[in-house]
Parts: C-alpha cells; sequence; structure tokens
C-alpha cells in the first residue's frame, strides 16, 4: 500500500516537473515572437529609431500581461 502511494507521488512529481519546463519554453516563444513583432512595428513599419531596450521592456509588459489576463479568465468559467 505505502509503495503504490509513494509511486502514484512520484509520476505527480514528474509530470509537475515537466508540465513546468513545458510553460516555461511557451513563455519564452511567446516572450520571442511578441519581441519580434514590437520590433518589426516600431523600426521596420513606423521607421522609429528605438533603442532595444525599450523594445525589450515593452514585449516583457506586454507578454506579462497576456500571461496574466489569460490566467483569469481561464480561472473564472
Amino acid at each position: 500500500m505505502i509503495m503504490k502511494g509513494t509511486g502514484s507521488m512520484m509520476q505527480d512529481i514528474f509530470i509537475l516537473i515537466i508540465s513546468a519546463i513545458v510553460l516555461v519554453l511557451f513563455g519564452l516563444i511567446f516572450y520571442l515572437i511578441d519581441l519580434w513583432i514590437i520590433k518589426f512595428a516600431a523600426v521596420d513599419i513606423l521607421g522609429l529609431s528605438v533603442s532595444g531596450d525599450w523594445i525589450v521592456l515593452s514585449a516583457a509588459i506586454l507578454s506579462a500581461a497576456a500571461m496574466i489576463g489569460g490566467a483569469g479568465r481561464r480561472a473564472n468559467p
């Protein structure tokens, strides 16, 4: 009985670690896509001379807001 509970707990921990890694990878991909969109819109389309740190900050704020907004929407069906 104890071994069955321990195996189930180890399986849950393994799934938790895998899901955390996947979520981090998806967040990184989403951030890089936001970064590319902001850079393309500001520099290539609008012709602005924006330094890289402002582009990175804008992408970080946009990504964080999208993740927070998406998590709030899923929590309340």
